[in-house]
């Protein structure tokens, strides 16, 4: 089991995804919210 939580750790918040800018799913996601907020105020 700890396999796998590892594995999902890694997978959001390590990975490089070059679809994604060569940033990591999590950090994307966290980008992608701030400039939705930036655009809001």
């Amino acid at each position: 089991m700890d396999e796998v939580v590892d594995w999902l750790s890694f997978y959001n918040h390590s990975r490089l995804h070059s679809t994604l800018g060569y940033v990591s799913p999590m950090q994307y996601e966290q980008d992608w919210y701030a400039a939705q907020n930036q655009r809001v105020a």
